[in-house]
């Protein structure tokens, strides 16, 4: 059997390679094309208008949480919120009436001394005010109005800040009435909130004695709830 004439002319087509594994994450993608494919012609069978697949958003609280801005908001909120609270612990009082302001020691809306005694404490610096003829600072140590009333009638005056007057009046040195000396008892730590203060046990140079005073401490702040005349002045 003869073959047919040219058969062995024609160019022989060379075996093709095989096709290259597909990378999984390239099949899922042409897998999820050809899913969307059949979707827009089912929806152009069906007559329905294409719709873009909806995406999830992030939750809202986690967003929030992200937020640069939260948590710059929460720490100022903290931090106020604790100055508050450490200012109202230790320097808020509860309001007996005006008590002193600016009257040295704790410093803050009414407030004492923090100490009965002393050339700081309550007593001393009433003195201090005394010599220095400082009644706006003075008289708010006197927290309650009929103590002031008492005091100013003890000494012939129409209120505290008269008083004051006249008993700067009578104050020959300054330096020496600012340096009052307390008994040792007295510089103790009170064991009771409330102590009374007798100028008569007082050392006093350079001006009068100033009476018997009773100190009441109120939070942080030791301030004058009671006064009267002592013995010695």
């Amino acid at each position: 059997m003869t073959d047919e004439p040219g058969k062995d002319l024609a160019p022989r087509q060379p075996p093709q390679p095989p096709a290259p594994p597909m990378d999984p994450e390239q099949l899922r993608q042409f897998q999820e094309f050809q899913r969307f494919q059949e979707f827009q012609r089912y929806q152009e069978a069906t007559g329905q208008s294409p719709q873009a697949p909806k995406q999830q958003g992030k939750r809202w609280w986690l967003v929030v949480l992200g937020s640069r801005i939260f948590w710059r908001a929460l720490f100022f909120l903290v931090v106020v919120g604790t100055a508050m609270w450490a200012y109202d612990h230790y320097f808020g009082v509860d309001d007996p009436g005006d008590i002193a302001q600016g009257s040295g020691g704790v410093t803050g809306v009414a407030q004492g001394p923090r100490s009965p005694t002393g050339q700081q404490g309550t007593v001393g610096l009433f003195y201090n005010h005394i010599g220095q003829k400082n009644p706006d600072l003075g008289c708010p140590l006197m927290v309650y109005e009929p103590t002031r009333a008492k005091f100013a009638q003890a000494y012939g005056a129409k209120d505290c800040k008269e008083a004051f007057t006249k008993l700067n009046a009578q104050v020959t040195s300054v330096a020496k009435y600012e340096q009052i000396n307390f008994p040792p008892e007295m510089m103790k730590t009170p064991t009771s909130d409330k102590i009374t203060v007798d100028s008569c046990l007082l050392t006093v140079d350079g001006g009068p004695r100033l009476g018997t005073f009773t100190v009441e401490k109120i939070k942080n702040g030791w301030v004058i709830t009671d006064w009267s005349p002592s013995t010695c002045g």
